[in-house]
């Protein structure tokens, strides 16, 4: 997207993916506009061959890198300035990239995201499943939610096969929500009912309602084998629910371990498990961590702050 300080406007690449971080979209047309300024702001490194048909050369052009995985050199060489999500990311880059051009202007700046807001109106857990999803919940098992695509990424199996080991050997019956859709949604059915986990996974599809989800539910949960971010994680904090997440992944921005939540080591079914454990039956553990995540991403991830951040990278630039 190429942002002017006169109107805002778009030429959409084949690269350019919609849904990414529509808050920067709006945070970078409120900057431009208040300094009165011209930028080119990309979201994908390739997106920079539309650069060829700026005729300005003066503007400068940046990329926001929403992912850990390093982009090629040639790319860095066609922006002025590069914003990662993932702190790991912007290391490696000035590690790896960067060392002999150690002036470029790299920074992290966590995702834009629209901060949830619920009003709670007294419905229980089982009147809002049963009356949104057409499903029964048991409203004496903790309810953990997962939200993703069903992809292999996100690591929906390993989550199965905690869940397997909590109900049948340490006889912790909970519920588990799965908010998306994908391409796996046939396996991991296939999966659950192969687990003998089918009557306590509940698949709730694509929907728009997963911030009344996460509200709702008592643990959000994050298996991803990789992960830049997880904004998904900072909706659930802003809700005072503890989390749990991948160790080794950009998550541990959001979550501080035994802190705003609990990290497993990745590909690890049996601690995985035992983290589950620890917080079900631990309920003041829960809102212990729920609190502090809500300040943690109350005091370093919102908008406001964000926007400060990104207005002092421009300056820079």
């Amino acid at each position: 997207y190429c942002y002017s300080n006169y109107n805002l406007f778009a030429v959409k690449s084949f690269f350019f993916k919609a849904h990414r971080q529509p808050g920067l979209s709006k945070a970078i047309e409120q900057i431009v506009k208040k300094h009165n300024i011209n930028i080119i702001h990309c979201n994908r490194a390739k997106d920079s061959y539309l650069l060829k048909n700026i005729k300005n050369l003066s503007i400068k052009t940046i990329l926001t890198r929403h992912a850990a995985s390093l982009i090629r050199k040639k790319y860095i060489k066609k922006f002025n300035g590069i914003i990662g999500v993932d702190s790991s990311y912007v290391l490696t880059t000035k590690k790896k990239q960067l060392k002999n051009n150690k002036n470029f202007p790299i920074t992290e700046i966590t995702p834009f995201f629209k901060e949830p807001k619920i009003q709670s109106n007294n419905t229980s857990k089982k009147e809002f499943f049963n009356r949104e999803f057409g499903i029964n919940i048991n409203n004496d098992h903790p309810i953990l939610v997962i939200v993703g695509a069903l992809s292999r990424g996100k690591n929906h199996a390993l989550l199965f096969k905690a869940i397997r080991e909590l109900t049948y050997t340490k006889n912790k019956p909970i519920n588990l929500l799965i908010c998306g859709n994908g391409k796996l949604e046939k396996h991991l059915k296939s999966l659950a009912n192969k687990l003998k986990i089918n009557n306590i996974v509940y698949f709730l599809g694509f929907t728009d309602k997963r911030i009344e989800v996460m509200f709702h539910s008592d643990i959000k949960v994050l298996t991803s084998k990789k992960e830049a971010f997880g904004i998904v994680l900072a909706e659930a904090a802003l809700l005072k629910k503890p989390l749990i997440g991948t160790k080794g992944t950009g998550m541990e921005n959001v979550i501080k371990h035994e802190k705003t939540g609990l990290l497993f080591e990745s590909e690890n079914t049996n601690d995985l498990a035992n983290k589950i454990e620890k917080l079900i039956d631990n309920p003041n553990l829960q809102k212990e961590y729920g609190l502090n995540a809500y300040n943690h991403v109350k005091n370093n991830f919102t908008s406001d702050i964000l926007i400060k951040k990104l207005e002092e990278f421009y300056t820079k630039i």
